[in-house]
């Protein structure tokens, strides 16, 4: 009997779950344009909101399958770090104002930076939703190069690290499955420039007093 590649089987049903959920949240459009009462226009929109982050979780698990099994390769290419950046919070937006938070970012509009796009908005995004859960008033995105290293920090205002290593990786990355910091790593350590590899520090904001999650990328 030939064996199953099981990883494999999981990485189509989540692609085919992923399809699907495409398909509820256009459906979700129909629902937004009725003339709901305010109560059921924010119970929808809070809806719409976790089903994208599901999506986004879903993408990010079928890059880590990628990653994991050296299925995927990094694609370089130059981009404007403003640009990139405006597009991240544009798209994660709607998910703070539904908890009345503020998303913002920081950097220079002449900072360009090579790395490859999809994997790193899957791991600002991963960031974003995880700093959600914990920010009181703003999360804020900044980007700078520092050392020859594209240092993109997602930053908030909450309680910050726990500390103990173990607290640490509950607190920022605690998701259903626990892959969040993983992945990102994994993305991080794609990057590579001469002999150096991307990697990410777990740190506390001196901008806004919580957690930090700086991810530096070679150049």
């Amino acid at each position: 009997m030939q064996k199953i590649d099981i990883s494999t089987i999981l990485a189509s049903a989540i692609h085919e779950s992923k399809n699907h959920l495409g398909t509820i949240l256009y459906q979700l459009e129909t629902l937004k344009r009725l003339n709901l009462p305010t109560d059921g226009a924010m119970a929808l929109r809070k809806v719409e909101e976790g089903m994208k982050q599901l999506n986004d979780e879903w993408v990010e698990y079928l890059y880590l399958y990628r990653l994991a099994s050296d299925g995927y390769h990094v694609h370089y290419e130059c981009h404007s770090i403003d640009e990139f950046l405006d597009d991240q919070v544009f798209a994660l937006m709607p998910s703070a104002s539904a908890k009345g938070l503020q998303l913002t970012y920081n950097v220079s509009q002449e900072l360009t930076g090579i790395f490859d796009e999809r994997l790193l908005t899957a791991v600002v995004s991963t960031a974003v939703y995880n700093a959600l859960r914990f920010a009181k008033n703003s999360i804020e995105i900044n980007a700078a190069i520092e050392n020859d290293y594209l240092v993109v920090s997602i930053e908030d205002d909450g309680k910050g690290f726990e500390k103990t290593a173990q607290e640490e990786d509950e607190l920022l990355f605690q998701t259903n499955t626990g892959l969040g910091l993983y992945f990102a790593e994994l993305s991080a350590n794609a990057h590579k420039a001469d002999e150096r590899s991307g990697y990410i520090l777990k740190q506390t904001s001196d901008r806004i007093g919580g957690a930090k999650l700086a991810i530096y990328l070679p150049q």
